[in-house]
């Protein structure tokens, strides 16, 4: 007994002279929040002697309360890969999740991050990588999805995972995970929005994709672009009068209360996107692999299932905090789509012709 008591002393000494040489542990890291800890008996891989011991860092953009709740597509795809990945490695994998923009704010800073090893994991939305990659284009074609199964039957296919693909190609250091859904895009504004005419020499903070640039303007808008992280700020001080984005994130940032206006042109779709550092990955075992394809599967349903849900929620949310939601009449909704329709050609130069016609195929088009 007294030389384990020595022992434990010895042990604690010699940790304690270790973290003084390093400065006493203390760190400007921000603390990550809290998740679930894996349950090794809910796991067929726990125990598994070749798993050594892997801490990822998720940076995520996302507020806290929002990942928290779990009532959004995003929320509950993120949470859900977090317990998914935990519990099936047989808690060998664990996630250090940092919401809030803490690590990084802006598609350079996250690839980046991801590509130098400040964190491991990250997200952010797919419209957002046409800076990198055309991997997502197809995503981004406006009025080419009319529900979320339709998405889904992309996303979840052959298609789905050759933008996965593409994306690995493109980007080195980057390992495409899963596609979290987080809805539909609407036009908030200023004024009232009803019509395509109505749009018309508005300036409107868009997503810096090609796509959805040429889809605002060809219905008349000026697009500025602004990060996320400043928008409020810009519409509140007119640098611009109008942006668009699922009802979730209208409601989530507040933009309701710049931009109490809402068009529900249901234009087109928005997935983020897991991704993670590519020699991380490699490093995993066997088991640890295995985990993550389940977490990726168990997120990109979780959050179908959730975006489908929240849209019908947020749209009282948002009229019960003030906003006015207009729904276009069919013959209104096709104006918009009349004059969008101009972009489809340019997404048939981006994608190519066997791209372009494959997601013509897929949809029964």
């Amino acid at each position: 007994m007294m030389k384990k008591r020595f022992t434990a002393l010895a042990l604690s000494l010699a940790m304690s002279l270790t973290l003084a040489a390093c400065g006493g542990g203390s760190s400007n890291t921000p603390a990550p929040a809290e998740s679930k800890a894996a349950d090794p008996a809910q796991s067929a891989a726990a125990g598994a002697p070749e798993d050594k011991p892997v801490k990822l860092r998720m940076a995520s953009v996302v507020a806290n309360s929002e990942l928290e709740a779990r009532n959004t597509g995003m929320a509950a795809g993120l949470m859900t890969w977090i317990d998914t990945v935990q519990a099936e490695s047989g808690g060998s994998i664990t996630v250090d999740l940092f919401p809030d923009s803490q690590l990084a704010s802006g598609t350079d800073a996250i690839v980046n991050g991801i590509q130098t090893g400040a964190f491991e994991v990250a997200h952010f939305t797919t419209g957002n990588w046409s800076e990198y990659s055309n991997a997502f284009a197809e995503l981004n074609v406006p009025f080419l999805y009319d529900s979320y199964d339709s998405v889904h039957s992309v996303l979840e296919g052959e298609i789905g995972q050759a933008m996965k693909d593409q994306l690995e190609a493109d980007v080195q250091g980057v390992k495409p995970l899963a596609y979290i859904s987080i809805g539909f895009r609407n036009v908030t504004s200023s004024k009232p929005i009803q019509t395509v005419a109505d749009m018309k020499g508005l300036k409107i903070r868009t997503m810096n994709d090609k796509l959805q640039i040429a889809a605002m303007e060809s219905m008349g808008a000026a697009v500025t672009s602004v990060p996320i992280s400043e928008l409020y700020s810009a519409l509140q001080t007119k640098l611009v009068d109008a942006e668009e984005n699922p009802l979730s994130t209208i409601y989530s940032n507040k933009f309701y209360e710049v931009n109490p206006n809402i068009c529900e042109t249901r234009h087109s779709y928005t997935s983020t996107f897991v991704f993670m550092n590519a020699d991380v990955y490699n490093g995993l075992s066997d088991n640890q692999k295995a985990a993550i394809d389940k977490a990726n599967e168990a997120a990109t349903a979780a959050s179908k299932d959730a975006a489908e849900k929240a849209e019908g929620e947020y749209r009282d949310m948002l009229t019960e905090a003030g906003a006015t939601i207009y729904q276009p009449t069919p013959e209104e909704l096709q104006g918009f789509k009349d004059a969008a329709s101009s972009c489809w050609g340019q997404a048939k130069d981006i994608m190519g012709e066997t791209r372009y016609n494959a997601l013509m195929s897929a949809l029964g088009m």
